[in-house]
């Protein structure tokens, strides 16, 4: 009886260390490494591994979801529960594994999505400069040159939307607002 228990202690200490020795060699990779780079239209688009994160791709808005798309696909593509939702708009949140997090709402006019706002509650200032230094090549790769004021970096699309990436950082709370918007004006509740 005893060798049976000393035999699988001696396993789950060899996995534990496999286990270990498997996740080191993980984070010793640094965040960018993995980069995709598609042609989309004219520009070439990079997703990096904290762009795939936050499940960007090269061929949508956010995640998945356009500016005119039916609103019931939000609801079919975004995995999880919503955490707000009413008739003009419906919220979703994704958790990473260094404590952010990201909040999507996406709004809708005519049953179809109309504007899409997400706040990235991030753990310090340099993980806003990582963001920022990822997602302002992403999207000038997919909507052109921006224009800077300040903390705001601003986008036109060719399909006429508006693209805005914000730092709003406050003190010790650290954060990016996203806003994508049809040309005429962001159609959200939101006044931020």
């Amino acid at each position: 009886m005893r060798q049976i228990g000393l035999l699988v202690i001696i396993i789950t200490f060899f996995q534990y260390q496999q286990a270990c020795r498997s996740r080191q060699q993980t984070d010793s990779q640094p965040n960018d490494s993995v980069a995709t780079s598609v042609q989309a239209g004219s520009s070439d688009v990079q997703i990096t591994s904290r762009l795939a994160g936050l499940g960007l791709t090269t061929t949508s808005d956010w995640r998945g979801i356009n500016l005119g798309d039916d609103f019931a696909k939000v609801k079919t593509t975004e995995k999880g529960e919503a955490f707000e939702s009413d008739a003009s708009h419906v919220g979703y949140t994704i958790e990473f594994e260094n404590l952010e997090t990201a909040d999507m709402l996406y709004y809708q006019t005519n049953q179809k999505v109309s504007a899409i706002e997400v706040d990235l509650f991030l753990i310090s200032r340099q993980s806003v400069t990582d963001y920022q230094k990822e997602l302002t090549p992403y999207f000038t790769a997919r909507y052109g040159t921006p224009k800077t004021t300040g903390d705001e970096t601003v986008w036109k699309g060719s399909k006429g939307e508006t693209v805005t990436l914000k730092d709003v950082s406050k003190g010790k709370d650290f954060g990016l607002k996203i806003k994508i918007s049809p040309s005429g004006g962001v159609t959200t509740a939101s006044a931020k």
